[in-house]
């Protein structure tokens, strides 16, 4: 029983990890969307939320502004527009 245990717990851990792999891109923004909480960086569009996204807050931002953005690994694979930013910071 131990050794299922063992083996379960394994398993959950491999997925978590999976699961919580981040991507990063830096670069300047190229449009802002404060109606949407959208921005685009390096061709790609990510949603920013008060709620969900730690960092700089897109209101302070503006075109042009270089940003470092953490995203989920999944979220980039989805092909759902747009990503989530979990991290959103000004250079």
């Amino acid at each position: 029983m131990q050794k299922l245990f063992g083996l379960a717990a394994a398993g959950a851990l491999a997925l978590l990890a999976h699961g919580a792999s981040a991507e990063e891109v830096s670069g300047a923004i190229s449009s802002i969307d404060l109606t949407a909480n959208t921005f685009m960086v390096d061709g790609k569009t990510f949603a920013a939320s008060p709620e969900n996204t730690v960092g700089t807050a897109l209101s302070d931002l503006q075109d042009g502004d270089t940003v470092r953005v953490e995203f989920s690994e999944e979220d980039a694979d989805s092909g759902k527009s747009p990503i989530n930013a979990m991290v959103l910071e000004k250079e």
